[in-house]
């Protein structure tokens, strides 16, 4: 069997099937910036067609064009490849919901334009969904915990506390339920959109009517929570 070739691609030895790619110039940010990225989509897109488990370092490595050990310089190991994949999808799903943030009066409103810009960033991004919420019957052994795995995670769930606290202070509730509100009000979007993206065979009716629905009751659950906490449940179970 004939050996295959080999070119020399960011300095190291690369099979010729991987695409061409310019070599990182040495000390530029903006090159070293612009490798990583590509790593990031590469992980992606290899994720996308085959799999959680087909995602490699050498995998990448192979997708981008550059050696197999290139992916070490930016990432330690699959466990932080995988940490830059969250970071990057929650870092979209960030920019769509402060952007509706910063369009919207405080109070119900905010929540409200957040919600709806949650909703509709999944629905645009329906492989970015499927890897963070359909991938985690089991923890995958290369995952990294926490915040050590998208550290932009903190700043989703700051967000979240300052709609709450402006929707408390309109109601004239206190703040004391309101890890409760976040979780029912998360739990209900989540329900929304794995009726919608996931449920394909149900004879859904118009989904725009539907979201806006959803928005409202969401709003409007959040608040009775803040007001009530879980008063009403216990009641009921009594």
């Amino acid at each position: 069997m004939t050996a295959r070739k080999s070119s020399v691609t960011d300095g190291r030895s690369v099979r010729s099937g991987s695409p061409a790619r310019p070599r990182v110039r040495r000390g530029n940010a903006e090159d070293a910036l612009k490798l990583k990225a590509d790593l990031t989509a590469a992980a992606l897109a290899i994720f996308v067609e085959l799999g959680l488990d087909a995602v490699s370092m050498r995998a990448v490595a192979e997708r981008v064009g550059v050696s197999a050990m290139t992916p070490y310089r930016y990432f330690d190991d699959k466990a932080a490849l995988l940490a830059s994949l969250w970071q990057n999808v929650l870092q979209g799903l960030l920019a769509a919901m402060a952007a509706a943030a910063d369009a919207a009066a405080a109070g119900s409103t905010r929540v409200a334009a957040c919600t709806e810009a949650y909703m509709r960033y999944w629905e645009s991004h329906p492989d970015e969904f499927r890897l963070l919420y359909q991938t985690q019957q089991g923890a995958h052994r290369s995952e990294r915990p926490g915040e050590a795995q998208a550290p932009v995670y903190a700043e989703l769930l700051q967000l979240l506390r300052n709609n709450t606290e402006g929707l408390a202070a309109e109601r004239g509730a206190s703040m004391v339920h309101a890890k409760l509100a976040e979780d029912l009000g998360h739990t209900m979007m989540l329900g929304y959109l794995t009726a919608a993206m996931v449920n394909r065979r149900y004879p859904w009716g118009d989904l725009d009517t539907l979201r806006a629905t959803a928005v409202r009751q969401i709003v409007a659950c959040m608040a009775q929570c803040l007001l009530e906490g879980p008063a009403q449940v216990s009641a009921a179970a009594g």
